[in-house]
């Protein structure tokens, strides 16, 4: 099967790096708008805090990067796939560590 190299243009580690960083920074954002749209970021951020939820909160935001991972890798973009399974196993191993602490 012939892949064309158009096709694979965003094949690199960087992209999939920036993709698995970036997909909880939103995700985080938009549980904040659709959540506690009425507050402001920064009650929002103490109330987590405070709470005791925050670490939760940021484990649950990694999750969309399952999304971004399955489509990469379903549309043979397999180095980007990577880059975005070492973003996720790289704020996991941070989560826990904190989440022990």
């Amino acid at each position: 099967m012939y892949i064309d190299d158009k096709s694979l243009y965003f094949n690199k580690i960087v992209y999939g790096l920036f993709i698995g960083f970036i997909s909880p920074v939103i995700f985080f954002i938009l549980y904040y708008i659709f959540r506690f749209g009425q507050f402001s970021f920064a009650d929002y951020l103490r109330f987590l805090i405070e709470s005791k939820k925050l670490v939760n909160v940021v484990s649950l935001s990694v999750l969309p990067n399952l999304a971004p991972f399955m489509l990469l890798i379903n549309s043979n973009r397999y180095s980007s796939g990577k880059g975005v399974l070492a973003a996720t196993i790289f704020l996991g191993i941070i989560i826990f560590i904190v989440k022990l602490t």
